[in-house]
């Protein structure tokens, strides 16, 4: 998703300009003289309504600040504080292989946070995947998903919530730890000739059985 920042600029006038009396190039002293003793009193007054001016705006300013400290409250959590999930969510190859009922799987990515499992380097077969999120709204990654399978509801597997999206050949569930989630995608992808790709509800299980696994093995 493209999203384009937006940037306030706001420009403060914050200078004060008096007049100042004028003597009048040869004219008569009478009523000139008065008029200039008691200017520089009107302009100690104004200055002084100046100020109080903007001593009640920095004041008004300060009271907002209130507001971040309330929405931070309502915060799930800070990223990191749930558990510790292990290379590849605590699943190994033969896990995957076994769940899934398929064989010739190739470990093609492993690093602290992704794991994927492939049966071709062309990617049109199954693909499996593991992602743990630290740090991100499990919300967000719903959303994605209602955009994308053709059915979304809400699951808890071993009493911790989440999601669960699916398609024809394809199931992804996502379950959420305070700041922190992970997400199984177990995906058919086009099956081979004469072959057809497991039910749907058979796929979904699949899903279950590994996020119920890296739950268990999690510390």
């Amino acid at each position: 998703m493209g999203t384009r920042g937006m940037q306030t600029h706001a420009d403060i006038g914050g200078g004060i300009s008096t007049l100042q009396p004028v003597d009048s190039r040869g004219g008569k002293p009478t009523g000139t003289g008065l008029r200039r003793g008691r200017a520089p009193l009107r302009y100690v007054v104004i200055l002084l309504a100046a100020a109080m001016l903007v001593l009640t705006g920095c004041s008004d300013g300060g009271s907002n600040d209130d507001s971040p400290t309330t929405k931070t409250e309502s915060a799930p959590g800070k990223a990191g504080e749930g558990p510790f999930f292990g290379e590849c969510g605590g699943v190994t190859t033969e896990d995957v292989a076994r769940v899934t009922k398929v064989a010739g799987l190739t470990n093609t990515v492993n690093n602290p946070s992704v794991c994927e499992w492939v049966t071709s380097q062309d990617q049109l077969g199954p693909q499996f995947s593991f992602n743990w999120y630290r740090g991100s709204p499990i919300g967000r990654e719903r959303a994605t998903i209602q955009l994308s399978r053709d059915s979304v509801e809400d699951i808890t597997i071993d009493g911790h919530s989440g999601f669960m999206g699916s398609s024809s050949g394809i199931c992804e569930i996502g379950i959420a730890f305070g700041a922190d989630f992970f997400e199984w995608s177990i995906s058919y992808g086009l099956p081979a000739d004469g072959q057809s790709n497991p039910a749907d509800d058979d796929i979904c299980a699949a899903a279950k059985t590994l996020s119920a696994q890296s739950i268990e093995n999690a510390s």
